[in-house]
């Protein structure tokens, strides 16, 4: 399935064109990003699907759901894990070797991760760990693969709950603003959607 189909199956009827400067967001985060996940950002753009699966993406107000804001994030909350437990199995987050690297989370603290095993980015696969749990469960695919299996309803990671929606999952679009109060902070914006 393209980006283009995945888009059209979660309702979306066009491009929603937002750009960012991807060689500032590589060198920030210090690795090229897959492909398919290029275009998806362009689709896309900030969103979730059924206010439920959280998707990150770069140059956005709101650190929560920014790409690189959200990989620094998951750093500290490791750095914690470490300190209040000393035998908890920690993520082995990029840049370490075979890396991962968050690019989404669920509203039940699931957090969704690429594998940065392959040298190349359009080869990485999914792996999901469950909130704060010492476990993680493997996806045997993609980026795109893993989201068309999340809009059909058919991800097969222990994890992540049927839906109670309808199939396929719709595309809930947001603005990546920082809406205040809570957890996160408030970054200065670097994306942009293209005018029409």
């Amino acid at each position: 399935m393209t980006i283009e189909e995945l888009a059209s199956a979660a309702g979306l009827t066009a491009a929603r064109r937002y750009l960012v400067d991807w060689d500032r967001v590589e060198t920030q985060i210090g690795t090229r990003l897959p492909a398919d996940y290029k275009e998806y950002v362009y689709w896309f753009g900030p969103g979730c699907f059924d206010y439920y699966l959280y998707i990150c993406v770069p140059g956005v107000e709101n650190s929560n759901t920014e790409l690189a804001a959200h990989l620094e994030t998951q750093r500290a909350h490791e750095r914690r894990r470490a300190q209040i437990n000393r035998s908890a199995v920690l993520s082995p987050l990029f840049p370490e070797p075979d890396g991962w690297l968050p690019w989404g989370y669920t509203t039940s603290s699931d957090v969704l991760y690429w594998k940065t095993s392959a040298k190349d980015p359009d080869d990485w696969t999914i792996i999901g760990r469950p909130g704060d749990i010492d476990d993680f469960a493997p996806f045997d695919g993609g980026f795109t693969d893993f989201l068309h299996a999340f809009v059909w309803d058919t991800v097969e990671l222990p994890f992540i709950a049927e839906t109670e929606s309808d199939v396929p999952i719709a595309f809930e679009p947001l603005t990546g603003e920082w809406r205040g109060g809570g957890a996160g902070e408030r970054l200065q914006p670097y994306g942009r959607f293209e005018p029409e």
